[in-house]
């Protein structure tokens, strides 16, 4: 990620990519044509069919928008439609002198490509995707002596146990605030003085609750002193079976204390329950996707490009870290991505740390969540690096794996 750059003066190429170049085609720049049956003309002799990226740019030479598509032809074309069905498509094209594109393997990396464009060049007519309206974050646990739910963009050293990224801050911060509701957690700042019933005092605690949430039962008041260090941690470890997906039961809970008080005509407390199990049932729907991620987006999920040559897209709790041709029997090639695999495989797994990682994390676990059948491609890293193994010429291999270049040959052709 560190070799994306800012947007410059004037576009000068897409520029570099996580995809490595095996997996992307080679980009075009062609100006628009006068008319728009020449410009239709133009596309289908030059642009292809398969999915890419493309882009329009104005007459000083800024990129001014970015897009992706199945069929770059098909997409393109749709902007010189006699009738488009879109008004912006129009503004677009008005706007436009040149088209650019570039080609790539198949619709993910093509999702990949276009949010790393929009990430470096910011174009004017793009309005999702960009850094400055990006805005996922996580569920974070503070490491304080009380500590409690909150949302932050990024994890700083305070934060004990973080959950995310979860796209959509608004609902977030409701479901945070159901959480230290619903499991009795302090809201307020670390700052406010804690201590618990169970330390020694000198004198009696006099102390009283700073907010109205002990009054109403929904806070156990550790800023005064009014329950155990041992009590609070309980509450906060349901809240981590919560998080985790080990304890549900707070949602069956919820539902049922709806009912009741439906049935008792307490139409405001039953309304009060329901968004707060609309909040959290949201909350727990976005933690099951990424504990598929976490759990079964661990590997490389081999990619093939249109001259049959084979990319790895190496993935780690559901983020793209690398890609990396496939090895061949060239040794160094095949030592090296065999390191590469033993690395990520072995290191510690990180959470993303800028807007762009946590934007391709998020595409990555909405297309399996949308594609689950693609989850029976990915390889297991133990597999990939035997793979690596039996890539090696015979002189360089360890003992044992001349055997398995049969079945090296078998799983390369699958």
């Amino acid at each position: 990620m560190s070799t994306l750059i800012e947007r410059p003066q004037r576009f000068t190429g897409f520029g570099p990519s996580i995809l490595v170049r095996t997996l992307r085609g080679r980009r075009r720049v062609s100006p628009i044509p006068p008319g728009r049956l020449a410009a239709r003309q133009m596309l289908r002799e030059q642009c292809p069919t398969r999915p890419g990226v493309y882009g329009w740019l104005d007459a000083n030479g800024q990129l001014v928008y970015v897009g992706k598509s199945k069929s770059l032809r098909g997409r393109l074309l749709s902007y010189f439609a006699k009738t488009p069905t879109d008004h912006k498509m129009v503004r677009i094209r008005q706007a436009s002198e040149s088209l650019v594109w570039e080609p790539v393997a198949n619709e993910l990396l093509a999702l990949i490509r276009e949010q790393e464009l929009i990430y470096r060049w910011r174009p004017a007519f793009n309005s999702q995707g960009q850094p400055h309206r990006l805005k996922p974050a996580f569920v974070c646990l503070s490491n304080s002596p009380a500590p409690n739910a909150y949302l932050a963009r990024q994890i700083s050293p305070r934060v004990e146990q973080a959950f995310g990224p979860i796209a959509g801050t608004r609902r977030l911060q409701w479901a945070i605030e159901s959480l230290n509701h619903e499991f009795q957690l302090r809201d307020c700042a670390d700052k406010t003085g804690f201590e618990f019933n169970d330390q020694l005092h000198l004198f009696d605690n006099l102390s009283t609750a700073q907010c109205i949430r002990y009054e109403l039962g929904t806070c156990p008041a550790p800023c005064a002193g009014f329950c155990s260090a041992h009590d609070y941690q309980q509450r906060v470890d349901r809240l981590v079976r919560f998080l985790t997906g080990q304890d549900r039961t707070l949602l069956d809970q919820l539902k049922s204390n709806m009912r009741t008080a439906a049935g008792q005509q307490a139409f405001e407390r039953a309304a009060s329950i329901r968004d707060r199990l609309d909040h959290l049932s949201w909350l727990d729907r976005r933690l099951q996707g990424l504990r598929m991620g976490f759990t079964k987006l661990n590997g490389v999920l081999p990619v093939l490009n249109r001259k049959n040559r084979v990319a790895w897209l190496v993935l780690r709790q559901g983020r793209l870290l690398q890609t990396i041709a496939q090895p061949t029997r060239q040794a160094d090639r095949a030592k090296t991505t065999r390191g590469t695999l033993i690395q990520v495989a072995q290191g510690p797994a990180e959470l993303p740390a800028s807007r762009l990682e946590i934007s391709l994390q998020l595409i990555i676990l909405s297309w399996f969540r949308n594609h689950p059948q693609d989850l029976r491609k990915i390889i297991g890293f133990q597999q990939a690096i035997e793979a690596c193994q039996v890539s090696l010429p015979e002189a360089v291999q360890p003992p044992g794996e001349r055997e398995k270049r049969s079945d090296w040959l078998e799983f390369s052709q699958n």
